[in-house]
């Protein structure tokens, strides 16, 4: 049995959910993890028999839309963090003999505690692989990053070498350069790289660098607990609305959909979160309900069309199951995904954060009455169950450690064993 220190971005349920499957099968497999993230990820994962532990001594940091729309803002949060928490996570890693690290590709800090052990450390990458052909493959990413890169990097950079020197120093970490270092806050690339993606998925795979495996989409069995009332869904066609958790909180989205689809022949499920009220939206017609949340997994299962924001995670979930996908994106890396979906012809992109009804209403229709976009949807799900999930994630993952094992390690566990 091996012990693991699993780091996670505070808030960022994207980023969390599909690695509890994943720590479920750690767990089934005999290993020992420690979970870090933000408190209101404490339950699901204390449930699994996990030792969970937030960041709350060095820093306070809650995943946010605004930190999620702007890439430096995000580069200079992690660095911030990884300057506030890497000292006293050396050794407390170092005390409780962690045998290796599993980190989210934001957690910058996680992959340079792995370095500083001398351990294995495994990235966790639940979105697009950041590599410098991304902006390449999409115009319109290319166009977002190259403005970034030119009117904000300038002002950082004397800021973050400094602190890249002092931080990687203090942390018996080799400085490798500003260029390598600031685009590794972006890619974090670790020893191992599990993608919960697919290959045909990501821009010029075949120019990453590095050991990555695309396990596909993360989808653990039982995952939500299902309410009476949602066990008879899908008698007609079903449309599940949904803007995730971070981004859902535009009544205006909420009110357009309604608008597009009252009076229909679908049966409208709306998931609103809780920044939006229900009394806020009015009388709703008979064909749509909402709720805070709903179990989502379930009610994909039997959707026809899926209108969400266009974060990876959801997308993965509905493709899953395919469902087509209508992508109202709050933000860039959504507007991209959704770019990049449309053009594998299993989704509908709609440009605008709030589209109008009528677009809303012609985009669901699309998807619905396009026959060929259901078969290439449905043939994508196969692809995403057949890369194996957060099974084939552990096996990976426990098949590495133990061919990677530090020397000295092992010498203490047979040592131990024989006493």
């Amino acid at each position: 049995m091996s012990k693991v220190m699993f780091f996670n971005l505070p808030g960022a349920s994207g980023h969390i959910n599909p690695t509890v499957g994943l720590v479920t099968e750690l767990i089934a497999k005999g290993e020992e993890v420690i979970y870090y993230a933000g408190e209101d990820s404490r339950a699901k994962f204390t449930d699994l028999g996990v030792e969970f532990r937030t960041y709350d001594k060095w820093f306070q940091y809650h995943h946010n839309p605004e930190v999620g729309k702007d890439i430096l803002t995000m580069a200079v949060a992690e660095l911030n963090m990884m300057d506030a928490c890497i000292d006293d996570l050396i050794k407390i890693a170092r005390e409780e003999e962690i045998d290796y690290i599993i980190y989210d590709a934001c957690c910058i800090w996680a992959k340079y505690l792995a370095e500083s052990l001398g351990i294995p450390g495994i990235n966790s990458l639940t979105t697009v692989v950041s590599s410098p052909w991304i902006p390449f493959s999409d115009l319109g990413m290319g166009a977002h990053v190259s403005k970034i890169l030119l009117t904000g990097a300038p002002r950082i950079i004397p800021w973050t070498r400094k602190l890249l020197i002092n931080v990687l120093g203090r942390s018996n970490v080799t400085y490798k350069g500003l260029f390598y270092h600031i685009f590794d806050v972006f890619a974090c690339v670790g020893d191992l790289n599990i993608v919960f993606n697919t290959p045909e998925y990501q821009p010029f795979v075949d120019k990453l660098e590095g050991n990555f495996h695309f396990v596909g989409a993360s989808i653990p069995d039982q995952r939500d607990e299902i309410d009476e009332e949602f066990l008879s869904i899908g008698k007609k066609p079903l449309v599940y609305v949904s803007l995730g958790t971070l981004h859902n909180d535009s009544l205006a989205f909420f009110k357009n959909c309604i608008e597009a689809l009252k009076d229909s022949d679908y049966e409208v499920i709306m998931s609103i979160g809780n920044t939006v009220k229900l009394e806020d939206l009015g009388l709703l017609p008979d064909n749509i309900k909402a709720y805070p949340r709903v179990p989502q997994l379930h009610i994909l299962k039997h959707a026809s069309a899926f209108v969400t924001h266009g974060g990876m995670n959801s997308l993965n979930e509905g493709l899953y199951f395919g469902v087509p996908v209508i992508v109202c994106p709050q933000q860039f890396e959504q507007a991209f995904n959704g770019r990049r979906l449309q053009k594998m012809g299993i989704a509908k992109t709609l440009a605008n954060a709030t589209p109008s009804a009528s677009k809303i209403k012609k985009g669901v229709e699309a998807v619905i009455n396009d026959p060929e976009m259901k078969e290439r949807t449905k043939a994508y799900g196969q692809v995403l169950k057949a890369a194996g999930g957060y099974k084939r994630a552990a096996e990976l993952i426990i098949d590495y450690t133990k061919k990677n094992e530090a020397p000295s390690r092992t010498v203490v566990k047979k040592a131990n064993a024989v006493s």
